[in-house]
């Protein structure tokens, strides 16, 4: 489990959109003044995209992206969040925060890309997609839910490093540091700064523990 210190560091220093490659029409959108609808969802995430030394039995590794999409999936234009490495340079191994306006419902996970490397020359990716993230119909990755007028915080997301190097989501622990997490969201936008806050982890069995935080909204 990573320390509580590495998922809150960048506290109050949220980035609204950075990583985000491209929302398709409909989709979701950075959380601003402009694009904030009380109708809507706002979507909290946190990724740490930095490469990570001596992951598993790989020189390194290095989340390079994954994607959620709105359930039903199988239309004909669905709704997808599509995340991405904001530089393969110079990308500083610590969590990121990210806040989007997205339709209320549903999301399932349906795709990931994990870099990872033997040595300099010998580079490989493990991908995750809709062939192996659903099994019968079923989400297997995880999903999360934003109901009409909610704020929800679902988790930071980086990489585990055990057998191999995998996507994996993390939390924060407490009430106490997620009070103070909401305080910072809350001084970076302060627009929203009355409507309630929801911690409901992206539910997942095969990349993360199952938590629930005891009084899990702040007000």
């Amino acid at each position: 489990m990573r320390s509580l210190k590495a998922l809150l560091f960048g506290l109050a220093i949220f980035c609204s959109g950075c990583a985000a490659s491209y929302m398709k029409t409909g989709g979701p959108v950075s959380l601003s003044k402009d694009t904030y609808k009380a109708d809507l969802g706002v979507l909290i995430i946190q990724v740490n995209w930095g490469r990570v030394w001596k992951c598993g039995q790989f020189e390194n590794a290095q989340l390079h992206a994954f994607t959620f999409t709105k359930s039903p999936i199988d239309t004909p234009e669905p709704v997808s969040l599509d995340l991405e490495m904001p530089s393969k340079l110079n990308v500083d191994n610590k969590f990121l925060p990210y806040a989007f306006v997205i339709q209320p419902g549903e999301y399932v996970l349906t795709g990931f890309d994990v870099k990872i490397a033997r040595s300099v020359t010998d580079v490989g990716h493990i991908k995750g997609s809709k062939d192996n993230l659903i099994k019968d119909g079923k989400p297997v990755g995880g999903t999360f839910t934003v109901n009409p007028g909610e704020i929800v915080y679902v988790g930071h997301f980086g990489l585990d490093c055990g057998a191999e190097p995998f996507l994996w989501r993390s939390y924060i622990q407490d009430r106490e540091n997620f009070e103070r997490y909401i305080a910072g969201f809350r001084i970076k936008f302060p627009f929203v700064a009355q409507v309630p806050v929801h911690y409901r982890l992206f539910s997942t069995e095969l990349l993360g523990r199952p938590f629930a935080l005891k009084g899990s909204i702040v007000n």
